[in-house]
């Protein structure tokens, strides 16, 4: 009888053994994705740069994408806490336990709308001096500004930093030069775009947001891994030539 016992107890040391990290990839069979809904990046429909890029990416593992669509603040804390996998996207750095992407999403100049009037010759960066800008809130930090001094305020929409623009109480909007003419599309203020000028004011990389846990450093590899297979295999050039935005320097990450 012992024997028979000691026979069962080697047995089951011998079995392979089931690591956390086993157990983890088990059961990524889904990615939930967080975010605002951007015009030609996260539409509702399903369509857009990001939504492309991140569906390419996970059906190499055949891993389903589930998006789901909230301000961005929320879309951090959400990762943060764990009830999402990832944002869709920042510029910049973010605190632990997030963590960026290594590969950017999108890459693209950073704009500002303003009053040629109010504002006078544009002289670049410059010009943003003792002006107040608004941006959206979360999209930009003062220190990006650090060349210049500025007043700043965080508004909840682009269309509400349009508008404070059009209305005289801010002297430059900041944004993505697509979401700038997504505000003016969706803006109920009637003005004259003649009298009104968008500049380039920077450039900067969007990387998406993820949590720093065995879970999250997971998913962040097989998306790190999986974008650099589709920029060798010409793959994700294509999406971005889809949508006429600018190809990113891969090789650069």
């Amino acid at each position: 009888m012992r024997k028979k016992v000691l026979i069962t107890y080697l047995a089951l040391l011998l079995l392979p053994v089931c690591s956390p990290a086993d157990a983890e990839d088990e059961r990524i069979t889904t990615v939930r994705v967080v975010g605002p809904s951007w015009e030609q990046f996260t539409n509702e429909d399903g369509t857009g740069l990001y939504h492309e890029i991140l569906n390419a990416v996970f059906d190499l593992y055949g891993i389903e994408v589930k998006r789901e669509y909230m301000p961005s603040q929320r879309a951090y804390e959400s990762v943060e806490d764990g009830t999402a996998d990832m944002m869709t996207c920042k510029a910049h750095s973010v605190s632990p336990p997030l963590v960026l992407g290594r590969y950017p999403m999108f890459i693209n100049h950073y704009h500002v709308f303003f009053n040629k009037q109010r504002i006078g010759k544009w002289k670049g960066r410059a010009s943003l001096s003792n002006r107040l800008l608004v941006w959206r809130v979360s999209y930009y930090l003062p220190e990006e500004f650090a060349d210049v001094s500025i007043d700043y305020r965080e508004l909840s929409t682009g269309s509400q930093a349009l508008g404070m623009v059009l209305l005289g109480r801010a002297d430059f909007y900041v944004d993505d030069v697509n979401l700038i003419e997504e505000s003016i599309r969706n803006s109920r203020i009637v003005f004259n775009p003649t009298l009104f000028d968008i500049q380039s004011i920077g450039s900067r990389s969007y990387h998406p947001v993820f949590n720093d846990s065995p879970r999250g450093g997971k998913i962040m590899r097989l998306y790190d891994d999986g974008m650099l297979r589709l920029h060798k295999d010409g793959k994700l050039k294509s999406i971005f030539e889809k949508w006429g935005f600018d190809y990113p320097d891969f090789d650069a990450f």
